[in-house]
């Protein structure tokens, strides 16, 4: 096995180019703060926060543009693993995980701790199960490295088609969250916001593929970051005097269980998970903040944790970035930056939803609909609240207040009358995750149908051809999830929790038997593909139209029969099939040799020479 020395260089200016942009936002609040004060009216504060970081993404991406296989599909393989670190944090999350989550602590309180914890642990399962292995194979795909491992065209082409689904699934709901929060700051016709938000991602990565990708998913998570920290910040002085918000809402919790008993919000015990979850319409409040298993049981609390994380490990945009750094150190490190960002957004969400029901339980419920603060009549104009009391009535109880889940992110600056600009950071944040996380998807599903589907059945196809039917995909894929976007009654974070499940019970028991068990053979991988996605997807569809659930196993975390069931469709597919011959033994003990070329590389050569085919 030959050995590389050298690697493809990064551009040593990067920190120099994210801290410009970093200061160029940061001047952007700052002067619109003052525009506001000075008379700007709040309709061109909304258009300029949310449209000029949006054009900048933009901006990104058609500077890097390339007609380079490797630097589309893998960014070149010279991604430093801080900034691969960013992207992985952004593909995880994204808008409709973030947004919806910090709406389910809003309404469940640590009952919604299952969706952080499945992140976080995710990431460590993805990192010493599966990254420097992958890395080591080199495959651009998911789909590529199963066709790696087993010689087989066919398994690969499987993979590729289960992969679209929940790919398409986030896809979906993520444009959904990005209509919605587009909406509450750009007043248009929900249809024309969906079509131009697909536009505009579209757009950003058309022309460079993963490498516009990864630097504009690094711009965006700054703003990401700086939109979830500063109204938290400025919130936790106010009312704790520290700017450590994660740390210090210990004392606001106890004066919030004081609250929520005098409003009458108390455990009414614990409930099957997609009752309890609360959906995209207008919610009452109805549970404690503190009330551990007050809503979901136990076994919801657990069967969802190991379905978000089974789905993170092997989440398809995740996959994809293994190749993108230089070394397999490299990615471990990308691994150490991601779990360190991702730990402290799980750490910001619950202080986030804990500092706004505060503030809503003290300067909201229970005030007579007369006396209602003027922020909760803007609330109202935004249509963030929905308020349905009589002004007969003495005061607002909490059943009739009503808020959306997804928006209640956007609720915390406008409790203390912070500026607008601050409401409009806040919806900043939320759209440069929603982009990030959508063309995350996107691009990942580009790659495969490129790499996965056209490429094995046309091996004499040009770079330019395949780097045009990926270009194509994009906008195919993308309006097959705009269609569903705006299906009726879509429910983005129901969405993003079963396509975790999908991923889970398709890719998680294959992918760790492929790397750890050198008996698995390719019928068995097809059958444990196969029979996961199917018990899954079937599961879902059973109980989402009504079904009676199986062994307690609610529809949501349908994943918990699907990884099972591909386990042992694996297991006795690879007992009923031929044993793996040498060539394959021989791949799986190089897979766990953590430097040198990768194997993908090798084949490329070796096909170049005519020793062996194209991988």
């Amino acid at each position: 096995m030959s050995l590389n020395t050298t690697y493809p260089a990064a551009n040593p200016r990067l920190g120099t180019s994210f801290g410009i942009f970093t200061s160029a936002f940061a001047s952007l609040v700052l002067m619109l703060v003052i525009l506001e004060q000075l008379g700007l009216e709040r309709e061109w504060i909304s258009e300029l926060i949310i449209g000029l970081p949006v054009l900048f993404y933009a901006g990104i991406g058609l500077m890097v543009r390339t007609s380079n296989v490797e630097e589309f599909f893998i960014s070149g393989q010279r991604v430093p693993p801080l900034y691969n670190g960013f992207a992985l944090s952004a593909n995880l999350i994204g808008g409709a995980g973030l947004l919806g989550t910090i709406g389910a602590f809003f309404f469940l309180g640590y009952d919604a701790m299952p969706i952080i914890l499945g992140w976080c642990a995710g990431l460590g399962l993805m990192a010493v199960l599966f990254a420097p292995y992958l890395r080591k194979a080199g495959a651009y795909t998911l789909p590529g490295y199963i066709g790696i491992r087993f010689s087989s065209r066919f398994s690969r082409l499987v993979s590729a088609l289960i992969l679209l689904v929940p790919g398409l699934m986030l896809l979906a709901a993520e444009l959904s969250v990005g209509q919605l929060v587009a909406g509450i700051f750009l007043p248009s016709q929900h249809g024309f916001l969906l079509q131009a938000g697909l536009f505009i991602i579209i757009a950003t990565v058309f022309f460079g593929g993963m490498r516009s990708l990864t630097w504009t998913q690094c711009a965006q998570f700054i703003v990401v970051v700086l939109g979830l920290i500063v109204p938290l910040i400025a919130i936790s002085l106010l009312v704790t005097n520290l700017p450590l918000p994660q740390l210090s809402y210990g004392g606001v919790l106890d004066e919030m269980g004081r609250l929520e008993v005098a409003r009458g919000l108390f455990s009414h015990g614990a409930g099957p998970l997609s009752q309890v979850l609360p959906g995209s319409d207008a919610t009452a409040l109805t549970h404690g903040f503190t009330d551990l298993f007050g809503a979901l049981s136990r076994a919801d609390y657990i069967a969802l944790t190991l379905c978000m994380m089974l789905g993170a490990a092997v989440l398809p945009t995740q996959i994809a970035r293994m190749s993108t750094t230089p070394t397999v150190s490299g990615v471990r490190k990308s691994f150490g930056w991601a779990a360190l960002i991702v730990g402290f957004v799980a750490l910001t969400i619950p202080a986030y939803a804990a500092f706004t029901k505060f503030q809503v339980m003290q300067q909201l419920l229970g005030v007579p609909l007369t006396q209602v603060p003027e922020w909760g009549r803007l609330l109202e104009q935004l249509g963030l609240i929905t308020l349905t009391g009589n002004p007969l009535d003495p005061a607002l109880g909490a059943a009739r207040v009503q808020f959306s889940r997804d928006s209640v992110a956007v609720i915390l600056p406008v409790l203390n009358n912070f500026p607008f600009v601050l409401i409009g950071v806040v919806g900043a944040a939320a759209i440069a995750a929603v982009f990030g996380a959508a063309a995350g998807q996107l691009v990942a599903m580009a790659n495969v149908v490129s790499n996965d589907i056209y490429y094995p059945m046309n091996r004499t196809a040009s770079p330019a051809r395949r780097l045009t039917v990926a270009r194509l995909s994009m906008v195919g894929l993308g309006l097959i999830a705009l269609w569903l976007a705006s299906r009726s009654g879509f429910d983005p974070l129901r969405m993003v929790i079963w396509a975790f499940s999908l991923s889970a019970g398709s890719f998680f028991a294959v992918l760790a038997m492929s790397i750890w068990w050198r008996g698995l053979t390719g019928f068995g991988a097809l059958v444990g593909m196969a029979s996961g996605f199917g018990a899954t997807a079937a599961y879902i569809l059973l109980t989402a139209g009504g079904g009676f659930p199986w062994f307690g196993v609610d529809g949501l975390t349908a994943g918990m029969l699907g990884v099972p069931a591909s386990l042992l469709g694996a297991f006795i597919g690879s007992m009923l099939s031929p044993r793996p011959d040498q060539q394959a033994l021989d791949l799986v003990d190089e897979m766990h040799v953590p430097s040198g070329e990768t194997i993908h590389s090798r084949l490329l050569r070796l096909a170049a020479r005519g020793k062996a085919p194209k991988p």
